[in-house]
């Protein structure tokens, strides 16, 4: 989650009169509109589309995920991943030295995903502090009236694109004038971008439930060793127990809920913007809605005590300690139904 403490840029200064004041309000309360904004996509439930209703195999002995549908490389997926520190401790060491704080509050990072055959892109839409309303007026009047603005998030923005070859993914030839920010975030992502694909629902997950197991309320399913790539990648070790609840709609597509629990050693997790992090999470209690239709997660929702290390190289690096929050919301759209 390197990189998901941002915050966004507000307007310039210097402004004078009343009429000035009042338009760099106005135009800084809609800069950080997207990151302020606290709708979430639709949560669960609801019906199933009808065009998926008849793909969806379940009798009375339970429903089953289906493995033998073809996996979509024409897809979009817009994914929406929220952390909640509570209290969090985190200590920053770089060149300068180190610094230590206290993290309280909501930050989110929005990237598109948009893969069609060969090519993909990822746009990073939003990222930032979820901002209160009241709160984000405020800064946008302190702003007008002279306040220093806080530094932007680099990548916001910023749209990275790749290209599927025989030897794996690489970098498309770019052509005009460089773009630094661009240029960053794909060298980020492209030595581990595989893993972020299978995550995130372009690319099918390496594990998933067996296509001959029906499920019911109540069933379980341990996972360790290599079935852990299940929810992880990058060789997590550990063990995690799911525990299957019913068959919901997410947005229209038929899922299956389980409540999670275990302990977890995560390595080399990547996030939307390129950062890895490393280190020990205990899931006190969540839930994933996982596709019946395709080996992919739709939702995570997690509530976890962590002590992980953010950063890459020589880098500066984060260390977080304590109760943290995770909303992952996947919006997966094939689009050649």
């Amino acid at each position: 989650m390197n990189g998901l403490v941002f915050v966004l840029p507000l307007l310039a200064l210097g402004l004078t009169s009343c009429d000035k004041a009042k338009q760099a309000v106005a135009a800084a309360r809609d800069k950080i509109e997207g990151v302020k904004d606290t709708s979430l996509p639709k949560p669960p439930g609801g019906e199933v589309a009808s065009t998926f209703v008849p793909q969806v195999d379940t009798a009375a002995e339970g429903v089953r995920f289906r493995r033998d549908i073809p996996f979509p490389s024409d897809i979009e997926v817009r994914v929406t991943h929220r952390v909640t520190f509570h209290n969090t401790r985190r200590i920053v060491t770089s060149a300068l030295g180190t610094d230590k704080m206290t993290a309280n509050g909501a930050f989110e990072i929005v990237g598109f995903f948009q893969r069609g055959g060969p090519q993909l892109s990822l746009t990073i839409e939003k990222a930032g502090p979820v901002i209160d309303p009241k709160e984000a007026v405020e800064k946008a009047k302190a702003s007008a009236q002279g306040a220093p603005p806080p530094e932007s998030e680099p990548f916001l923005g910023t749209r990275a694109e790749f290209q599927q070859g025989k030897d794996g993914w690489r970098l498309p030839a770019q052509k005009g004038a460089v773009d630094f920010n661009r240029k960053l975030l794909e060298q980020n992502l492209l030595p581990n971008l595989p893993g972020l694909l299978i995550q995130h629902g372009i690319m099918p997950r390496k594990q998933w439930f067996s296509s001959s197991r029906r499920w019911i309320g109540g069933d379980k399913l341990v996972l360790e060793g290599d079935s852990l790539a299940l929810l992880f990648e990058n060789g997590a070790s550990g063990k995690v127990t799911l525990t299957y609840e019913v068959s919901e709609a997410l947005d229209g597509h038929p899922c299956g809920r389980f409540t999670v629990q275990g302990d977890v050693s995560i390595r080399n997790e990547l996030s939307l913007d390129g950062g890895s992090r490393s280190g020990e999470l205990t899931i006190q209690s969540g839930k994933i809605w996982c596709s019946l239709l395709h080996p992919l997660i739709l939702r995570e929702e997690y509530q976890t005590v962590k002590t992980v290390t953010e950063g890459q190289g020589n880098g500066p690096k984060t260390k977080i300690q304590g109760a943290i929050d995770e909303l992952r919301i996947r919006q997966w759209k094939n689009r050649s139904e």
